[in-house]
C-alpha cells in the first residue's frame, strides 16, 4: 500500500492582542466565516496596538518591513513583532486564540478548521520559489529521470511545500518520490545537501526559495524544477499555500483591524517588490550580499497581490490535488468558512 504525506504544519506565523474595530454577528463555531459582508467598516479611529509573531521566511521580511517602515502606523495599527522558530507553536497559538493574526500553512488550516477550530484564512502571501537541482554535467534531465536516483531535500517528506513537488511529479512525470526513488529523501540543512551532491553521494537536491536563488545566481548546479513558474504551467493553477490567518471569534468584533492587518501587508508587499535597499540588507542578512538581484527577483516573484474568489478556487484545488499525498487522516473534503474575503485592504 502507498505510503502518503503527512500533513504538517506549514510555514506560518501569529499575532496580537484586543484590537478594536467594528465587526459582524455570529459565533465563533459557525460553520461560515463572520465579520461584515464586503468589508462595511470604516478605518481604526486611534493607533491600536497588535502583537505579530513572525517566522523565518517571507512573513518575516514583510512583517518587519511594515515595522520598520511605519508601514503599520499608517492604519493606526502598531504591531509588536515577535520571532518564533516553531510552526507547529504559531499554528496552535492562533487555533487556542492565544494571538490574533497570523500566517496559515494551507494543510494546517485546513486540518484546523476541521477539527472545529475557527480560523480564517484572509488572504494569500506567497506561492513556492524553491527548485530542484543537479550537477551541471549530470544526465539527469528532468523529475522523470529521478526514478531509482538519490535524492536530498532541505524539509521533510511531510511538510506542505514537499507535497507541491508531489503534486506536480506525479501529474507530469507519474513520480512517485516516496516510494519511487532510491532510498528515502535525505533531509538535512541546504550545506550538507550541497556537499554530499559534490561528492557524488546525491543525484538530486530540493531547496528552499534562499537556496534557489542563491544556485541560480551561482550557476554551479542545473535546475530542472523550479516550481515557481512549472507548477502553475503543468497544473493551470498557483500553488498558494500560505496566507495571513485570523479567528472569526477575534475578526467578528475586530473588523477594522482585521482590514488594517491586510492593508498593512499589502503596503508592505509593494514596498519590498520595488525598494531595492530591502535587499541588499536581506542579502547581508544572509551572508551573501552578492546575490541582492537573485533574491529579489526570486521573492518579489514569489508574492501574492491579490485576494479574491480566483485565489480562493486556487487554494482549493491545490487541497483537492495534494489529498492523495497526505496521511490518510488528513480531511477528504474542505471544511466550510475556511476562506473569507469579507476583510479587503483599504483603498488608498
Amino acid at each position: 500500500m502507498r505510503k502518503k504525506l503527512t500533513a504538517a504544519a506549514a510555514l506560518l506565523a501569529v499575532a496580537g492582542l484586543a484590537l478594536a474595530g467594528c465587526g459582524g454577528s455570529g459565533g465563533a463555531n459557525s460553520a461560515q466565516p463572520q465579520g461584515v459582508s464586503g468589508g462595511n467598516c470604516g478605518p481604526l479611529a486611534q493607533l491600536t496596538k497588535a502583537t505579530v509573531a513572525t517566522n523565518p521566511g517571507a512573513q518575516d521580511l514583510v512583517v518587519k518591513t511594515a515595522k520598520a517602515q511605519g508601514i503599520d502606523k499608517k492604519y493606526n495599527l502598531d504591531l509588536d513583532v515577535k520571532s518564533f522558530l516553531n510552526p507547529p507553536a504559531t499554528a496552535q497559538a492562533i487555533t487556542q486564540h492565544a494571538v490574533d493574526f497570523g500566517f496559515g500553512g494551507l494543510t494546517t488550516m485546513v486540518q484546523a478548521r476541521s477539527r472545529g477550530s475557527d480560523v480564517l484564512m484572509i488572504g494569500a502571501l506567497s506561492k513556492p520559489g524553491s527548485g530542484v537541482f543537479v550537477p551541471k554535467d549530470s544526465p539527469i534531465r528532468n523529475m522523470g529521470d529521478l526514478k531509482g536516483k538519490r535524492v536530498g531535500s532541505f524539509t521533510a517528506p511531510n511538510g506542505a511545500v514537499t507535497s507541491l513537488l508531489q503534486v506536480y511529479a506525479q501529474k507530469k512525470y507519474n513520480l512517485d518520490l516516496l516510494n519511487g526513488l532510491d532510498g528515502k529523501i535525505h533531509v538535512a540543512p541546504e550545506a550538507t545537501l550541497f556537499g554530499l551532491m559534490d561528492k557524488g553521494e546525491l543525484d538530486a537536491i530540493y531547496l528552499s526559495v534562499d537556496g534557489t536563488a542563491l544556485s541560480q545566481f551561482q550557476g554551479k548546479y542545473r535546475e530542472i524544477v523550479d516550481l515557481s513558474t512549472d507548477f502553475k504551467t503543468e497544473m493551470g493553477y498557483d500553488p498558494l499555500y500560505l496566507g495571513p490567518v485570523t479567528t472569526e471569534k477575534y475578526a467578528k468584533q475586530n473588523c477594522s483591524a482585521v482590514r488594517a492587518y491586510v492593508s498593512t501587508l499589502a503596503d508592505s508587499i509593494k514596498y519590498i517588490q520595488t525598494n531595492s535597499a530591502v535587499w541588499q540588507s536581506y542579502a547581508a542578512s544572509v551572508g551573501h550580499p552578492e546575490a541582492v538581484a537573485a533574491y529579489q527577483k526570486l521573492y518579489s516573484g514569489s508574492f501574492v497581490t491579490q485576494w479574491s474568489q480566483q485565489q480562493v478556487d486556487d487554494m482549493k484545488r491545490l487541497i483537492t490535488d495534494s489529498i492523495p499525498y497526505l496521511d490518510s487522516a488528513f480531511p477528504k473534503k474542505i471544511p466550510d468558512g475556511l476562506f473569507s474575503l469579507d476583510y479587503p485592504a483599504f483603498t488608498p
